[in-house]
């Protein structure tokens, strides 16, 4: 049974806090990844082709579990394996197993980009390299020039992130 949006909020505010992020940007994260679907699921199977299917650790289990994403986050299996996730992917269409990961690796992103700054040769702020990041790996993600590879998806969040701040509130107590 879908949760609904007093549900949903609930979720996105617990987990905005315990990560030091606004629920209101963590619910834009989710809508411009799943809109807001629990049971988003997009198999990728050039990821298994060129990361898994010779990787020791990866390649006997079924490459559609651990080369997908799932959920409010569209969280790739492995990503959330690397976040200390043991379950299965079915585990992950779990709202609150699915943000409280999304935030964490938002968190881990942010922080890593300001302990690296990272984002001192860009025209960005931490948290959209590390938008650019969520969406489109790391790696040369800022490249040399300091522009991201993703820049559309980046500015989507934002948007989306500015329309919620005009119509909902973030957390009752923020």
């Amino acid at each position: 049974m879908p949760l609904d949006k007093a549900e949903l909020d609930k979720i996105f505010c617990l987990m905005a806090k315990k990560y030091g992020l606004k629920k209101l940007f963590l619910k834009a994260v989710a809508i411009c990844e799943s809109s807001l679907d629990t049971t988003a699921y997009r198999y990728e199977p050039a990821f298994w082709k060129r990361y898994l299917k010779d990787n020791p650790e990866w390649k006997n289990r079924e490459q559609t579990e651990v080369s997908a994403s799932y959920g409010l986050m569209q969280l790739m299996y492995t990503t959330a394996w690397g976040l200390g996730f043991r379950g299965s992917g079915e585990d992950l269409y779990d709202p609150v197993i699915n943000v409280e990961l999304g935030a964490k690796l938002i968190r881990k992103l942010i922080d890593n980009i300001k302990k690296n700054r990272i984002h001192f040769n860009t025209p960005f702020n931490p948290l959209s390299v590390a938008m650019a990041r969520y969406n489109g790996g790391s790696y040369k993600n800022p490249d040399k020039e300091g522009w991201v590879r993703n820049d559309k998806y980046m500015r989507r969040v934002f948007k989306e992130y500015q329309k919620l701040l005009e119509t909902e509130k973030d957390c009752e107590d923020d």
